[in-house]
C-alpha cells in the first residue's frame, strides 16, 4: 500500500468521508476515489451487496 492510501486509510479510520479527505488532503474527489479503490484492491475487498468495504477497509487497519 502506497504512503497516500495508508494516509487515506486512516482518515477513513477516522470517520471522513471522501469529501472530508478531499479537504483535509487538498485533493480531487476524482483522486481520492482512486485511491479508496486501490486500498479495497489490495485488501481483497470485492463488491458485494451484503458488505461494506469501507468498514471492512477499516476494520483492516485497525487490526494491523
Amino acid at each position: 500500500m502506497s504512503r497516500r492510501e495508508a494516509e487515506i486509510l486512516e482518515l477513513m479510520a477516522e470517520g471522513r468521508s471522501n469529501a472530508g479527505i478531499c479537504e483535509r488532503l487538498f485533493l480531487s474527489p476524482r483522486t481520492v476515489e482512486s485511491h479508496v479503490r486501490a486500498i479495497f484492491k489490495k485488501l481483497g475487498l470485492q463488491e458485494a451487496h451484503d458488505d461494506h468495504r469501507r468498514v471492512l477497509a477499516v476494520l483492516a487497519y485497525l487490526r494491523s
